[in-house]
């Protein structure tokens, strides 16, 4: 049976992906496909490349703030106009190192199953996915690193600094599709679970807009979030996982956002036993 899963990025709560792969895998539930966009995009790539759920429960929290590499030479230079322009205050350098480390340095070819990364095309406005198939429908570019592909999905645009690969100039896969549900299938899964921890997340931040960031992140949600009503229409099943008031970047809470995303698939396993019966 082809069980495809299609993971939403939403910053740190995205790590709930890895509690629902461990409880789909407990109740004997094989993923075919995998896709993922930002978040979503590192949680599907390291899975699909061939680490289990126990080594992602060992490696995502290791990321930090550590990762994040300020450009504080850029925007000093921006601020004394000696510089024209900034493109973003996160180089993405410190990411990308870890994930070629992680994966060897491999491309995007390298992936065991069927995998899709999804970013967006500033230049043209369009998804350009990296996959290790040929998938109708969309821009699909195979020989790119693992790492430059995850680097250009999370690359939430003004945070992070735009990734150049050829034409194409790439940011947050979120822009467009931040749950690609319809992608997955065209990837060929007849059955499509997405997961999405932004629903519940935007309904939690009432009361709680107090700084600009809170509000840039409300924002963003907003716009995620009813932008993800039209994919998950195609989708099987949805599983919300109710992070709670978990910022994109704290990063202290992964491990609690994937239990979450485990005890949350555990309620709804039945359902989803049940459909995939039918």
């Amino acid at each position: 049976m082809k069980i495809g899963l299609a993971l939403a990025g939403g910053g740190v709560s995205g790590s709930a992906a890895i509690g629902v792969i461990r409880a789909l895998e407990e109740a004997g539930v094989q993923i075919t496909h995998i896709a993922g966009t930002s978040s979503g995009a590192m949680v599907a790539a390291l899975y699909a490349y061939g680490y289990s759920v126990d080594q992602l429960i060992e490696i995502v929290p290791r990321l930090n703030r550590q990762h994040l590499d300020i450009d504080w030479k850029g925007i000093l230079l921006k601020l004394i106009r000696y510089k024209p322009y900034l493109d973003g205050c996160l180089k993405g350098y410190r990411l990308q190192e870890l994930l070629l480390q992680l994966t060897n340095h491999e491309e995007v070819s390298a992936f065991q199953i069927p995998c899709g990364i999804v970013a967006t095309d500033l230049a043209e406005g369009k998804p350009v996915v990296f996959s290790n198939q040929a998938i109708a429908g969309y821009t699909t570019l195979s020989d790119v690193s693992i790492a430059d592909a995850v680097r250009a999905s999370c690359g939430i645009p003004v945070i992070f600094q735009p990734l150049r690969i050829r034409e194409f100039v790439l940011a947050d896969g979120g822009v467009l599709i931040n749950c690609p549900v319809h992608l997955v299938k065209q990837m060929g899964a007849l059955h499509v679970i997405s997961v999405d921890p932004v629903a519940p997340f935007v309904k939690n931040r009432k009361g709680a807009l107090t700084t600009f960031r809170s509000i840039f992140f409300h924002v963003v949600n907003l716009t995620l979030q009813a932008q993800m009503q039209r994919e998950h229409t195609y989708a099987m099943f949805t599983l919300h996982p109710n992070v709670g008031s978990v910022g994109a970047l704290d990063f202290k809470k992964v491990m609690h956002c994937i239990e979450v995303g485990y005890r949350h698939t555990k309620l709804h396993l039945p359902d989803i036993l049940r459909l995939l019966e039918t």
